[in-house]
């Protein structure tokens, strides 16, 4: 049977809802870290996937080209990102994160790991794995209704059927984004 019209509204806003409490977590467990949110989850991004040329990073992360050029160009200042020659075509450039930026995501991850253990204190171990399934199997299903591959670590944990897809996906996401050769 499927899902009635008033479980779908429920279910939006308790999506909206956590959405507006974790811009509210992040902010208030920001502490002293020297890079916001957007450039975590960039370098996140780049740890998890790879060297990517900006326009893939735009379309794969939903940043727009002058957002994205802004958060490369403070990550690249700060060491945490370099730009390399792209080997299938020497004018574009390939984003990759540096040792420095894999650092940064280890310390934020561990802070932020802390942090909601921390708020999860009363919780036990199946609470937070059943939790952890039930966000993992909406956002699969939300990336497969967009036609997009799962760009997390928690990627290796889909289905086999589904990481084929998402990968053919992605090499035709990939040729669509790809900079223009001249004539």
């Amino acid at each position: 049977m499927p899902v009635s019209h008033d479980t779908a509204v429920d279910l939006v806003r308790d999506l909206l809802e956590l959405q507006r409490v974790m811009k509210r977590v992040t902010k208030t467990d920001a502490g002293q870290r020297r890079l916001n949110p957007t450039a975590i989850a960039l370098l996140y991004y780049l740890d998890s996937n790879g060297p990517r040329r900006a326009t893939v990073m735009a379309s794969e992360t939903g940043l727009g080209p002058s957002g994205l050029s802004r958060q490369l160009a403070v990550l690249e200042e700060g060491g945490h990102v370099e730009r390399t020659p792209d080997p299938d075509d020497g004018r574009a450039a390939l984003v990759a994160i540096t040792e420095e930026g894999r650092e940064q995501v280890r310390a934020v991850l561990e802070q932020d790991a802390q942090r909601l253990a921390a708020r999860l204190e009363g919780w036990d171990e199946d609470q937070a794995r059943a939790s952890r399934g039930a966000i993992n199997e909406i956002t699969t299903v939300f990336l497969d209704s967009l036609g997009v591959e799962r760009t997390t670590s928690c990627r290796d944990h889909r289905e086999p059927e589904h990481a084929d897809r998402a990968h053919a996906n992605r090499e035709h996401a990939d040729r669509e984004h790809e900079e223009p050769t001249a004539p």
